[in-house]
Parts: structure tokens; C-alpha cells; sequence
């Protein structure tokens, strides 16, 4: 009893960035993305892969340095969905995120990829991934505005 009181107890974080997310985009918006065409990072693809002798599945980015600067490290975030177009199992506190990291240098017009781990049971397409983090290797950074 006490382990189905605590799961129907509502998720108040994920709530409330819902709520500010609505309030600026519009009810029903999933995302906000301003700024991101200033990223030095574009994501080429992003996918659901399955693991092999397993069920789970992860996350598999192709990704493109876009600007002229050594990129070092880059912070990416994703959002997918299932077979019902309802947000899929991520292991985040935010149904349907989930988010990954490569420190990994990435010169200037190269091409790179990505597999993050994320245990999905039920993922079925990514539909937006993205940089909000770049750090170059001269020490600057950049950030998607998050407001």
C-alpha cells in the first residue's frame, strides 16, 4: 500500500517545467529549442538502438562541429516517444527525456557519433536531440538560452 501511495503521488518537478514550457510555447509543446541555431553542434541523427542480447535499447547520436573553434566536450539532451506516440521510458525524472555527455575533441567540419545507455524498454523514435553545452577546447563555452 505504501509503496502505490507513493507512485500515484504527482511528479512536481516534471509539473511544473511542463506548465513554464506551455506558458511559453503553447499547450501540448514538448520543447524549447530557442537559440539552438546558434549551436556549434548540429545533430545529424538520432535513433533508438537495440542492444544486443537484451530487450533495453539506447540512444545513438550522429553529431557535426559546425563552428571553426576544437570542440571538447558537448552535453546533449533528447526526448522520445513509444509505439503510441507517448513519452518513452528514459530512466529520467522527466518522462520521455533523457540526456547523454562526450568529452570526446571534435575538430572544426568533422563528424562524430554517439551511443548513450539509457535502458528503454519501450522507445520507439527519438524526435528532437540537441547540444545545450559546448565547451572548446580554447576554454570558451557555449549554452542553448534556457529561459
Amino acid at each position: 500500500n505504501i509503496a502505490k501511495t507513493i507512485n500515484d503521488l504527482p511528479n512536481n518537478i516534471e509539473q511544473s517545467v511542463i506548465k513554464a514550457r506551455e506558458e511559453k510555447n503553447g499547450v501540448g509543446a514538448k520543447y524549447d529549442t530557442g537559440g539552438l541555431y546558434l549551436a556549434p553542434i548540429k545533430v545529424v541523427s538520432a535513433k533508438f538502438v537495440e542492444k544486443e542480447y537484451s530487450n533495453y535499447k539506447d540512444v545513438s547520436l550522429h553529431y557535426k562541429n559546425v563552428s571553426s573553434k576544437v570542440i571538447s566536450a558537448v552535453k546533449f539532451k533528447w526526448y522520445g516517444e513509444n509505439a503510441f506516440s507517448e513519452p518513452a521510458d528514459m530512466g529520467g525524472l522527466q518522462q520521455g527525456w533523457g540526456g547523454g555527455f562526450t568529452d570526446d575533441a571534435l575538430r572544426p567540419g568533422k563528424t562524430d557519433y554517439g551511443e548513450w545507455s539509457v535502458l528503454s524498454r519501450d522507445g520507439k523514435k527519438i524526435l528532437i536531440a540537441y547540444p545545450y553545452e559546448v565547451v572548446f577546447k580554447d576554454g570558451t563555452k557555449w549554452e542553448l538560452e534556457q529561459q
